[in-house]
């Protein structure tokens, strides 16, 4: 079974930064894939959002409604201004892609975007379990922008149940599971909190 990956926001960016004009199949993959990446969705609700779907909140900003496929609960989105470019691209209305196809383009991507870190997978082959090394844009899947989006909110410091309401996971445990982060960013961000911090108070010595 592959390892599954999430993409920093520095290669989601790069992503976002290719020309892809010449290349219509490439293009429409990689917006695809982008939508999810900034909305943590499913394929199958991310790949449908139309102008029907965008609306205005009380304080002017502009979000995506979308009932899901799966539980049928509603969801609202801010929109990032990202997301935002590549709506606007499609009239808002996003064109109608299979998953299959966004699954075989995304990897090539993935490689003109110079995603290169080699991961370390695992398979079951023979009945024996193997390790082999693969290059990162060979593991990029539709599935890894909601992945990269639920681990990229949390590693901006957005807190679990806030990102839950938008990724539509049932429970913190189940979250927690889902998403990838590393133990020496999660102490670095922990550094930074009042409470590592701490008062700067001088210490007496008897």
């Amino acid at each position: 079974m592959e390892r599954s990956i999430y993409l920093t926001q520095h290669e989601i960016d790069a992503i976002f930064n290719l020309d892809l004009s010449s290349l219509p199949q490439l293009d429409l993959a990689r917006d695809i894939f982008l939508v999810g990446c900034y909305t943590a969705r499913r394929f199958s609700d991310y790949s449908r959002i139309k102008s029907s779907n965008i609306t205005t909140l009380e304080n002017g900003v502009t979000a995506i409604t979308l009932v899901q496929q799966k539980t049928k609960g509603e969801v609202i989105i801010p929109i990032r201004p990202e997301l935002n470019k590549v709506l606007e691209k499609y009239g808002y209305n996003l064109p109608l892609t299979h998953e299959q196809k966004v699954n075989k383009h995304i990897k090539e991507v993935g490689e003109k975007a110079k995603i290169n870190e080699i991961i370390e997978v695992e398979s079951i082959k023979g009945g024996f379990r193997v390790k082999e090394k693969k290059t990162k844009f060979k593991l990029i899947v539709t599935h890894t922008a909601r992945r990269s989006a639920c681990t990229n909110m949390y590693n901006t410091g957005i807190a679990p149940l806030d990102i839950m309401q938008i990724s539509g996971h049932k429970t913190e445990k189940e979250f927690l599971k889902y998403i990838k982060f590393k133990k020496k960013k999660t102490a670095m961000k922990l550094a930074k909190k009042k409470f590592f911090i701490g008062n700067n108070l001088k210490v007496s010595r008897q």
